[in-house]
Parts: structure tokens; C-alpha cells; sequence
């Protein structure tokens, strides 16, 4: 299942990726998000893993591992997400003159049963992933 939403942000990208790359502040955001707690040492980069604790429908909650697998200052950060999520993301950053594009591409390998439900996850997730990237998008426009 792969899904792509994109938000322009009228904030210049190292703004716009300085405010993305606190990770940790992703439930701010995402109202299915309930914690991101960085585990490791040192500043945001390769390598760097977070808590993960989130619910999903029906009100259950999952919990895993958030690893950065790229870290690209000002044009992509990207990260993996450990079982039961078995999914990976990453997100563009690209100049548009005073404004920035941001695009979040989410992949995750649904099996056995849950392959069943991807019509109807995908839509879920890519209804929650626009509505927080629109609450980013509104957060990082009124700093």
C-alpha cells in the first residue's frame, strides 16, 4: 500500500524542514499519534530511533520503532517503522519561492488478512496523513 499526500507551506524549506525534522513532535500534528520519545543519543540524524505509540481503528493501539534511514537537510528525511506497522516513509522538500512543497510518500507491507483491508485502510490513512499534514502546515505557518 503506498500513499502520497503533498501540502504547500508558506514558510521557506530550512524553516519548514527544522520544524519537520522534531519527530518528536509529530502527535502535535497527528491526532492518531500518541507518543514519538527519541531513544538514542545526539541530534536528528541517520540512525536516530524513537518510541512509537499510536492507535488505529478501532481504537487500538500499536506500538513500535521509528529509525531515520535518511537525513538530507532542506530536501528529505525519511524513516522506517518496525513491526506491526512494517512501513516506511519519506518526505520532499522543495523550494517554491517564498513557499515550500512538502510531499509525505508512505509505504507499508500489508499480510495475510490485512491485505484484505487495504481499500479501506488506505483511505483512512490517507485521510489521516493530509489532515496532519494539514495541522503542520497551520502550526508551522503561525511560529
Amino acid at each position: 500500500m503506498e500513499i502520497t499526500n503533498a501540502v504547500v507551506i508558506d514558510r521557506p524549506v530550512p524553516v519548514v524542514f527544522a520544524a519537520w525534522s522534531e519527530l518528536d513532535r509529530i502527535p502535535d500534528w497527528y491526532v492518531d499519534s500518541i507518543e514519538r520519545r527519541k531513544t538514542s543519543e545526539g541530534p536528528v540524524g541517520v540512525g536516530t530511533t524513537y518510541h512509537v505509540v499510536d492507535k488505529i481503528p478501532p481504537g487500538r493501539r500499536i506500538e513500535g520503532t521509528l529509525e531515520v534511514t535518511r537525513y538530507e537537510p532542506n530536501t528529505l528525511l525519511a524513516a522506517s517503522l518496525s513491526d506491526p506497522y512494517n512501513a516506511t516513509w519519506y518526505v520532499t522538500f522543495e523550494d517554491m519561492e517564498r513557499s515550500t512543497v512538502m510531499t509525505m510518500h508512505i509505504m507499508a507491507n500489508l499480510s495475510g488478512i490485512q491485505r484484505l483491508l487495504v481499500p479501506l485502510v488506505s483511505t483512512w490513512a490517507r485521510r489521516v496523513q493530509q489532515r496532519g499534514l494539514d495541522s503542520f502546515k497551520a502550526d508551522v505557518e503561525s511560529r
